[in-house]
């Protein structure tokens, strides 16, 4: 898996920042101050991927003072480009939304199961990997 774009709403510290663009990188440093959000932007691509991350609940990890955080994460397996969007919503008895979709042309397809589960065996079955590996 290579990662390519990761795009934050309402996610601990990140109200909406500018979309990461990780294409052409092909080795990276996270660095700054403690406290700047460097374990968040991990935690984020770990929620998406696998719905798992250091909080204890979901909740935890939406933003102080919002109700409903998105996280899109974009990578390549191989040749073939992936985006994962996950959302959760504190509103509607804490719902979670979870989409998988490839890129057919120059959009992408859903490849989503009928439920969270299933989309999110479709992903460990694509990345052959869990999360504790990871």
């Amino acid at each position: 898996m290579i990662p390519q774009r990761l795009a934050l709403r309402n996610f601990l510290c990140y109200r909406d920042p500018t979309p990461l663009d990780f294409s052409g990188i092909h080795l990276a440093c996270i660095a700054g101050d403690n406290g700047h959000g460097k374990s968040a932007l991990l935690d984020a691509i770990t929620w998406a991927l696998w719905g798992r991350a250091r909080a204890r609940t979901d909740d935890e990890l939406i933003h102080l003072g919002q109700t409903e955080m998105e996280v899109e994460f974009q990578f390549l397996l191989g040749d073939l480009p992936y985006r994962v969007i996950r959302k959760r919503s504190k509103a509607r008895g804490g719902q979670t939304v979870l989409e998988l979709q490839i890129q057919d042309g120059q959009t992408f397809r859903a490849i989503t199961g009928n439920t969270v589960r299933e989309t999110e065996r479709k992903i460990v079955d694509l990345l052959r990997m869990e999360y504790e590996p990871f």
